[in-house]
């Protein structure tokens, strides 16, 4: 089964701005792959394909061990990986939040590599995907970027952190929620 660990967008507001940049971009006409609506999360930490029984393990184990208060996560500024000239990703920051998502990133990792799973070391760098483009190098993407390099997007409470299976299909991932943290 192939997991990762989030917290969902799914506040309406919070959902209803994205699109809007979504709209946006796709006035563009460069090809690309809009991210659905109720697929807009925020990556803690992706696992990977993993045994039925080590899912198991995450949801007895490390969700329950997850300890954190309810938090504001607000959203501004768009960017792009590897950079805004020759974009790939198109992502939303994280302006306030970062520190929370961070703690609870290592109570995740910690967790995990208590039940033995290997976690690829990587730089901590959360955002809302809104984007993945086919073609790269647009002026007119770079020109999106940078007009709303400080754009305001909103701000949300997270209550939840969630366990999430992903299936690749041509039409794009389908995300199910296995489990949750809550405060």
């Amino acid at each position: 089964m192939r997991v990762f660990i989030a917290v969902d967008v799914d506040d309406p507001g919070m959902v209803a701005r994205l699109r809007d940049l979504e709209e946006e971009l796709a006035s563009l006409s460069v090809q690309m792959k809009l991210v659905e609506p109720e697929n807009f999360h925020v990556t803690i930490r992706f696992i990977g394909e993993i045994p039925d029984y080590v899912v198991s393990e995450i949801r007895g184990k490390v969700l329950p061990a997850i300890r954190f208060r309810p938090f504001r996560l607000r959203l501004a500024g768009i960017g792009a990986f590897p950079s805004p000239s020759n974009a790939r990703v198109l992502w939303v920051g994280i302006a306030e939040g970062f520190e929370e998502l961070r703690q609870i990133r290592e109570q995740v990792d910690r967790g995990l590599k208590e039940i033995g799973v290997r976690l690829e070391e990587e730089e901590f760098a959360p955002h809302i995907t809104l984007a993945r483009l086919k073609e790269r190098g647009s002026p007119g993407v770079t020109k999106f970027i940078m007009d709303r390099s400080n754009y305001e997007v909103g701000e949300m409470e997270v209550r939840a952190v969630r366990l999430k299976k992903s299936t690749l299909t041509p039409r794009g991932p389908i995300y199910e929620t296995l489990a949750e943290a809550r405060v």
